[in-house]
């Protein structure tokens, strides 16, 4: 699984750097960026395309690594919930398998009464 994860990560690195000599001319032209809230008007200076791009997928994986972290914070938590709620159900069955048998409680006292009272005649 180690080595699947290597090969994906080198597959990646060449098809961004393909990407990225095959298209340098687009990508290095310079663009200036606007953005407009409430009244306020925010203005970057001259980026190369490139730098965008890359600024992109660092954000997208950065993003996607909280939200990995925080989906194993959570699972890590309901594993811990379930292995005590697993512990405290083997405590009951163990609990249950030891306790001794009551013929009054199963419903066999009459029975075993009957039987012995047909062994004495």
């Amino acid at each position: 699984m180690r080595y699947l994860r290597v090969a994906a990560l080198i597959l990646l690195f060449f098809f961004a750097m393909l990407f990225f000599v095959q298209n340098h001319e687009l990508l290095s032209t310079t663009v200036r960026l606007h953005l407009e809230i409430f009244g306020a008007e925010f203005t970057s200076n001259e980026l190369p395309y490139y730098l965008i791009v890359l600024l992109g997928f660092l954000a997208g994986g950065f993003i996607s690594l909280i939200y990995l972290l925080s989906e194993k914070i959570r699972m890590s938590a309901e594993i811990k919930r379930c292995r005590a709620k697993i512990q405290d159900l083997e405590k009951e069955v163990n609990s249950l398998r030891n306790m001794p048998l009551e013929e009054d409680s199963l419903g066999l006292g009459s029975s075993t009464q009957e039987s012995q009272e047909s062994r004495q005649v």
